[in-house]
């Protein structure tokens, strides 16, 4: 039986992608006030953006330990094999919420085939290794092999991110207020990287879009490998004209028109803003791991 991909909504995906291999999206949960919806089946990225440019404040809820013990369970019944790709544990604590009802159910059932895994990704950057993960086990992918390309995956995958508007940060408290008046003032804007243990930190802040966008694809210059060759994946909180730029810019530097665009998620977009862009590429590629 092929092995079923799962991942969270933190997970940036086109939906023709997802259904193509039936990739099932679990939920992370997103707080307005008293309400709690359901990332992707009860609110959309478009109504979050929208309704955060006219002042409302969300907040994310991890995916519950029970909702996870429940899915897995059902699957697990059913004697479908299955891998969780979780988004990365340096960002939230869903993974160790999945790794918890791995555990139980590894004790009632012994014999299933399922496997938990922390992706120490997020966004397109999740998107590239559950895309990756499905191609292979519709492709016949033993779970040892799948997990051997996950890794591969895991290891290789980049991310370079840059906000427009640093209220949003602030609004989230991750930046003082001072710091957040002054960026938007002097239009400065940081550039942020995921790390390898899956942690969001600052490498840089540059003043002015165009001057932005070039020290992304300088980025992917310095830190990719065979970027020609590669898919570049690119998530966006309404924000078409910076896509524009930067495609245009790799497009010139890299001699490529591969490239996936996607609405950016509501589970990052209510901690970034709108405006948010964020570029996914592989530091290494092997032939062998490639897909369309």
């Amino acid at each position: 039986m092929t092995i079923k991909i799962i991942t969270d909504s933190a997970c940036d995906i086109l939906e023709s992608d997802q259904q193509k291999f039936d990739i099932e999206i679990m939920p992370v949960y997103v707080v307005e006030n008293e309400t709690t919806y359901r990332d992707g089946i009860d609110i959309s990225p478009a109504v979050v953006c929208d309704n955060m440019r006219k002042g409302v404040r969300y907040k994310t809820s991890q995916i519950p330990y029970g909702d996870f013990y429940k899915r897995f369970e059902e699957l697990i019944s059913a004697n479908q094999p299955f891998v969780y790709l979780a988004f990365s544990s340096g960002l939230s604590g869903t993974y160790q919420a999945a790794a918890l009802a791995e555990r139980d159910l590894r004790e009632k059932y012994p014999e299933a085939v399922f496997k938990v895994v922390d992706t120490r990704a997020v966004c397109y950057g999740l998107g590239h290794i559950a895309y990756g993960a499905a191609q292979a086990a519709a492709a016949g992918a033993s779970m040892d092999e799948l997990i051997k390309r996950i890794n591969y995956y895991i290891d290789h995958v980049k991310h370079v991110f840059t906000v427009t508007d640093l209220q949003y940060l602030y609004r989230g408290g991750r930046l003082n207020k001072g710091t957040a008046i002054i960026g938007n003032m002097l239009n400065i804007n940081p550039l942020l990287e995921v790390s390898q243990s899956g942690e969001l930190q600052q490498i840089d802040k540059v003043r002015g879009e165009k001057k932005l966008i070039k020290k992304m694809v300088d980025y992917l210059e310095v830190n990719g490998n065979q970027i020609n060759q590669q898919t570049i994946g690119i998530s966006h909180a309404d924000n078409l004209e910076l896509v524009e730029l930067f495609v245009k810019m790799a497009e010139k530097r890299f001699g490529t028109d591969r490239f996936k665009i996607v609405p950016l998620g509501s589970t990052v977009l209510t901690h970034s803003g709108p405006g948010t862009l964020a570029v996914f590429f592989f530091d290494e590629w092997k032939e062998a791991f490639q897909f369309e």
